[in-house]
């Protein structure tokens, strides 16, 4: 959480400071990621159930660790308008469901029996205390032009999240 919300939140603000997109399209484009969250999660369920959820976040967990790469690319041309930022969107609602979904399968299937309620307690705090972290070191490297902004914060991010893949190497899924 903490390597997604170093920039997940400032692609919107990119989008009104940067691109100097009008708010109308940036909701537009955020209703489309969420649409995506939500037909994508019957995908990503049934390949789940085939394939397991651990190839599922290292496929997956790739692809969002390129997304804030892509931003890098992003102008104000109206291909840009009218295909890439929609497609973008698109990647980061579908990806977004498979790391949900997937990551939470897991943690189904290794909570423990005794304390259950404890466990889930923690792991959301753990991933809302990172998040709000990611978040707030984001907000300070934005502020400074010698880190490059917003733009370098996005490389940043991509680095972040690729390093947190590391982690899921050593993961074992649970049998079904």
């Amino acid at each position: 959480m903490l390597a997604i919300n170093l920039s997940a939140p400032f692609f919107n603000f990119y989008m009104l400071e940067t691109l100097d997109i009008d708010v109308s399209w940036v909701t537009i484009y955020s209703s489309l990621q969420a649409g995506a969250n939500l037909l994508m999660l019957i995908l990503w369920g049934k390949l789940a159930d085939k394939i397991g959820n651990r190839p599922i976040l290292i496929f997956v967990g790739i692809l969002v660790a390129v997304t804030p790469l892509l931003w890098l690319g992003i102008g104000v041309t109206s291909l840009d308008l009218w295909l890439w930022l929609p497609l973008l969107h698109i990647l980061s609602g579908g990806t977004g469901a498979a790391i949900d979904l997937s990551s939470n399968n897991i943690q189904l299937g290794i909570a423990p029996i005794k304390n259950q309620s404890i466990y889930f307690a923690i792991a959301a705090a753990v991933a809302g205390a990172s998040g709000a972290l990611g978040t707030t070191i984001g907000s300070f490297i934005v502020q400074f032009a010698e880190f490059g902004g917003l733009l370098g914060l996005f490389i940043l991010s991509s680095l972040f999240r690729l390093a947190a893949l590391i982690p899921l190497m050593f993961v074992q899924e649970p049998t079904r």
